[in-house]
């Protein structure tokens, strides 16, 4: 073919494609022309035809369907649960749906013209304008798992005590569905409304076989043909088989694919805490007797207190023994297990707090004090019967004593009556008032032996009765007086209430400790009543001495 040739057959083909384009543009504005201000032809929206409706029929056709809350089925092997949308925080904007309707088809490639031609042949889907809160869609999905999913269950023993008859519980396999799947597919259904059932799979957990499960209610009643024998400390002791019945048990292993014949924990703990109170002695520290008062130290000033010697009766101590109950546990477990019928029984011994050759290093009355009282007022009744309840305490070397901790709260039924009680600055009645004289008894005693206080309050209102900043308040639970016997011999607590006084004496060794108070003169408070400082100084027998000074600020009382 000649050059000139080719020229003319270039042109015919340009001439037609141009003719093509012509007329497929003017196709498209012909479309666009006719559906001006409507909906393109093949538009769907949620399976609804739009093609040739107006704004105002669009939002007519859509509102029912942006306004149902119509359930989505979760169709789960087998399992139906039903979501409402509006469960998910589903949501639609029906403006922004219907203006997206109408655009649908006059935009994308070559000014949106394929995709107007798309429409006169084919079908358009176009979305609805939606959204979801995906805190509750992750919510609702959590929910729908939760009653989806199923643990397996790998059966279990019936037994009857009464005729010894076993009978089982099958086995179950368990479920469990993927979470990220159920969310995927039901947030797909709530974005295409047209979509009302949705099925996701779940995972099969593999569990036991029912005849392993009564090849182990097989084991059980042979075991149950047998006691089970515990042997030690003592006769043995026999566990006949009505009470084994009830801590046979099916043992699941290997996550349940397995099992075997086991026990119930809580029934083994029940056996052994009685097989404990059967066996178990408790120990007995060793008592010790001194006299209440040997002597009076009671001085509100400067004041000096040394060890005196004291004659005193010694009770020897006894150990004890208790059933180790875990190891008791563990081996009626094993003997199970193992089918056999004998069992240890295991015991450990129980030393005493205080021990015979602790309480004979009690030669000593390491500190006393004594307070006065008026006869017969109410507060006099609580100070006897608070002391009443401390006598005779034996604190063991390094053990801490709390006088709420022994006393405990002061109450009607343990004899306490209403007298005069300091609160907040005021004086008001109380159950136990008064209690706090010998608080302050005690504090000084255990002040005047050297030994170490741990917490103690004073009184918020001066009190002339007692020792000006060597005093200490009292109320349950939470103002209390603690000191630890920082000795290595146990410390005796003697405490007595006469007609008109109150002692406290404490006996131990407490290494020669020898104290002195050195009260300071009292200051006066601009905002209160006074302020004093009163010092500790504590002379060990190797020579070392301590200085511990307290201030205690008081207030005036209230008019």
């Amino acid at each position: 073919m000649t050059t000139i040739g080719r020229r003319r057959r270039l042109v015919v083909v340009a001439i037609s494609v141009g003719a093509v384009v012509l007329a497929v543009a003017a196709l498209v504005m012909g479309v666009r022309v006719l559906y001006a201000g409507e909906a393109l032809p093949g538009t769907k929206v949620a399976g609804i035809a739009m093609s040739g409706a107006s704004v105002e029929e669009i939002r007519r056709r859509l509102t029912p369907v942006a306004q149902s809350d119509a359930p989505i089925t979760v169709d789960a092997d087998g399992q139906r649960l039903h979501v409402r949308p509006s469960e998910t925080g589903y949501e639609v904007d029906l403006e922004a749906s219907v203006y997206q309707t109408l655009d649908a088809g006059r935009t994308g490639t070559l000014g949106g013209a394929l995709s107007t031609l798309k429409g006169l042949a084919l079908t358009r889907h176009v979305p609805l304008v939606a959204k979801v809160d995906t805190a509750k869609l992750q919510r609702t999905v959590a929910t729908l798992a939760n009653r989806i999913d199923r643990p397996s269950f790998a059966g279990q023993l019936d037994i009857t005590p009464a005729t010894m008859e076993v009978g089982v519980e099958p086995p179950r396999a368990g479920r469990r569905v993927d979470r990220r799947v159920l969310m995927a597919r039901l947030r797909d259904a709530l974005f295409h409304p047209t979509t009302r059932q949705i099925e996701v799979a779940v995972a099969r957990r593999p569990v036991t076989s029912r005849t392993e499960v009564e090849d182990v209610a097989r084991a059980a009643a042979e075991y149950l043909q047998q006691p089970l024998v515990l042997d030690g400390a003592g006769p043995p002791l026999r566990v006949q088989s009505k009470r084994i019945a009830r801590l046979l048990a099916l043992e699941p292993l290997a996550g349940g694919r397995d099992a075997r014949l086991g026990v119930d924990r809580n029934e083994v703990a029940t056996l052994v805490g009685r097989v404990a109170d059967k066996r178990d002695r408790p120990a007995l520290s060793a008592r010790v007797t001194a006299p209440v008062r040997q002597a009076v130290l009671d001085g509100k000033e400067d004041l000096a207190w040394s060890p005196r010697a004291a004659d005193v009766d010694v009770r020897p101590s006894r150990p004890g023994r208790e059933v180790d109950q875990q190891a008791l546990a563990s081996s009626i477990e094993d003997a199970v297990r193992e089918d056999t019928h004998q069992s240890a029984l295991p015991m450990q011994r129980v030393d005493p707090a205080v021990t015979t050759r602790q309480a004979r290093g009690v030669n000593s009355l390491i500190g006393t004090f004594t307070t006065y009282y008026e006869p017969a007022e109410p507060r006099v009744t609580n100070i006897r019967r608070i002391a009443e309840s401390v006598d005779g305490t034996v604190v063991a070397p390094g053990e801490q004593f709390s006088l709420n901790g022994v006393a405990g709260q002061r109450t009607r039924d343990k004899g306490y009556v209403p007298a005069p009680f300091i609160a907040d600055g005021k004086i008001i009645p109380s159950v136990g008032g008064g209690v706090s004289q010998f608080s302050t008894t005690m504090y000084n005693a255990a002040y005047f032996a050297g030994l170490q206080i741990d917490g103690h309050q004073p009184h918020s209102l001066f009190i002339d009765r007692y020792p000006a900043g060597r005093e200490a308040t009292l109320n349950y639970p939470d103002i209390d007086l603690v000191w630890t016997n920082d000795t290595a011999s146990p410390v005796v607590v003697r405490a007595s209430g006469g007609a008109t006084s109150v002692s406290v004496s404490l006996y131990g060794d407490n290494g020669g400790r020898r104290v002195r108070a050195e009260t300071e003169s009292r200051e006066p408070l601009v905002s209160g009543d006074f302020a004093i400082v009163v010092t500790r100084v504590v002379h060990f027998a190797d020579g070392r001495t301590e200085r511990q000074s307290h201030t205690t600020s008081y207030d005036l009382p209230e008019e």
